[in-house]
């Protein structure tokens, strides 16, 4: 669960959808046979890393060929980019009413992990900056999105952080927007 099907497992059906997650995070969709077909700006429920997430659809109606195109633009490495590479996750439905209501209290609780997060830096002096907190849907892992000038040893502030959250932590380098001169 969670890692998807292989791009290269879809004919050319045009059921694949690209969703979109805080911080301009994206993954491609499927979905199964269903009553509703999701549409660009629906609210859905996704397959995630262990668990499901909640996004919205940007794209419909794609074909593996568009999906290609697609990451191809959005990817530095496009030269190396295969349907082999590319995992298709599961879009299990529209969001209901009641779990679109969740992502205010989703976004509180991402804000004060983020100041706990930033806290706890100060007092470790760590030369990183932590500049967005991103929680999986259904609560199972907590993204943190930093900046860094080097390599960082994070485990610890990782171990700590799980303390205090009790779920998966996991820390993910985002690219500073400077242009290089």
């Amino acid at each position: 669960m969670g890692k998807g099907v292989l791009l290269q497992n879809f004919k050319d059906s045009s059921s694949l959808y690209r969703v979109e997650f805080k911080a301009g995070r994206t993954e491609m969709c499927y979905v199964m046979e269903g009553p509703q077909s999701p549409k660009v700006g629906d609210l859905v429920i996704v397959e995630a890393d262990r668990g499901r997430d909640l996004g919205t659809v940007i794209a419909d109606s794609l074909t593996p060929d568009e999906v290609l195109a697609t990451l191809s633009e959005t990817t530095e490495d496009d030269k190396f980019l295969h349907p082999k590479d590319v995992h298709v996750k599961r879009l299990y439905r529209i969001a209901t009413p009641n779990e679109i209501n969740t992502l205010s209290l989703k976004e509180q609780d991402e804000a004060k992990a983020l100041a706990v997060c930033q806290t706890k830096l100060k007092q470790k002096n760590m030369a990183m900056e932590v500049v967005n907190a991103e929680y999986q849907w259904d609560r199972r892992k907590l993204t943190f999105y930093f900046v860094a000038e080097q390599r960082i040893d994070f485990r610890e502030l990782v171990r700590e952080l799980f303390k205090i959250y009790k779920t998966r932590i996991w820390m993910c380098a985002v690219k500073t927007t400077e242009s290089n001169e």
